[in-house]
Parts: C-alpha cells; sequence; structure tokens
C-alpha cells in the first residue's frame, strides 16, 4: 500500500504540482481513503519526505547506473543521467532542493557520492586531477545543477514548451559537460 500510495504522489506531483499535492488528492488517485495517506505516511509532511526521498533514490540509481571503464564517458554518462531525471520530472526534481521537506537520513548527500565515487575512480585512474574529491563533487554538481535549473526555468521564454524542446538548451548542456571534462582534467 505505501508504493502504491507513493506511486501515486508522484504522478500527482507531476500531474498538477507541488500544490496539488495533498493528501486527498493522492488518496484518490491511489483509489483508497485519505485515511490511508495518513496511516502510511503519518499526513502530508510525511508524504512529502517519502516523495522526496524517493526523487533521490532514483537519482543516486540513475547516475551510479551508468557503467563505463571509461572514466570521462562514465563522468559525462552521470551527467547525461542527472538532466534526463530533471527533465523527466521538473517538479520533483525542484522539490527535492528546495529545502522545503529533507529525505530520510543522508539520501540527499548519498545521491552525491555516486558522483564522487566517479571522481575517485578518475583520480585512481589518472584521468581525473588530484584535489578533494568532495570539492571536484560539488563543483561538478554546481554546474549540472546550475545548467539543467535554467532550462528548466527557460521553459517559459522558451515558448512554454517542456524543457528541452525547443532552442538551444541541449546545446548549452553539452557544453558544461564538455566545460566540466577540460575542468578535472589532470
Amino acid at each position: 500500500m505505501r508504493g502504491l500510495l507513493l506511486a501515486a504522489a508522484l504522478r500527482v506531483l507531476d500531474e498538477h504540482g507541488e500544490k496539488g499535492l495533498t493528501v486527498r488528492a493522492v488518496a484518490t488517485e491511489a483509489g483508497v481513503a485519505p485515511m490511508g495517506v495518513y496511516n502510511h505516511f503519518d499526513g502530508k509532511s510525511g508524504l512529502m519526505t517519502a516523495v522526496v526521498t524517493e526523487g533521490f533514490t532514483q537519482l543516486r540509481a540513475m547516475i551510479g547506473g551508468v557503467v563505463d571503464s571509461d572514466t570521462a564517458a562514465r563522468l559525462r554518462g552521470a551527467g547525461v543521467a542527472y538532466r534526463d531525471f530533471a527533465l523527466r520530472s521538473p517538479t520533483l526534481y525542484r522539490l527535492m532542493f528546495s529545502g522545503q521537506c529533507k529525505p530520510e537520513g543522508d539520501l540527499g548527500e548519498t545521491a552525491l557520492y555516486a558522483l564522487t565515487e566517479i571522481i575517485r575512480h578518475g583520480q585512481a585512474a589518472g584521468t581525473i586531477r588530484d584535489g578533494d574529491p568532495m570539492t571536484l563533487t560539488l563543483q561538478i554538481w554546481a554546474c549540472v545543477h546550475g545548467a539543467v535549473s535554467l532550462e528548466i526555468d527557460a521553459r517559459e521564454f522558451d515558448g512554454g514548451g517542456p524543457a528541452g524542446t525547443n532552442s538551444h538548451w541541449p546545446h548549452v548542456y553539452e557544453q558544461t559537460l564538455d566545460l566540466i571534462s577540460r575542468g578535472v582534467a589532470p
């Protein structure tokens, strides 16, 4: 039941935005009484925590799921996965980083550790410059997060369509990944 409610919450969030994410809307989407949401998530606050936790779980899986023996390709693939996640669920992406609710445990940081693992691997192989892996992680994250956030926010200026469907943003993001690659090279 918890998984059914969480899936319903993610659909409601995608379709109706953060303001539409109510206990009643989730219960209706899941076909259960509102009390079911309270029983499994202790109300809207718990539901929001679960939604954000699921978002970070998915993000970590996407970044960590990039497998390639070439560190540069793996790093680029992680960047592409990050953008794909954000564009697939822009409302969830914004909510995850809004500070309104935190994921369970240290899952927010753990999602970034997938990137840190790529950096450590590249440093050991000599394909990523020396330096504190966490500092490099934060620098890379700042670049990709900034570029993706700008792309999502630019929708209204790009004709109102979904992010990434119009204009120069996909090219700008590719150039951002190129910039990162040059910046972390030994």
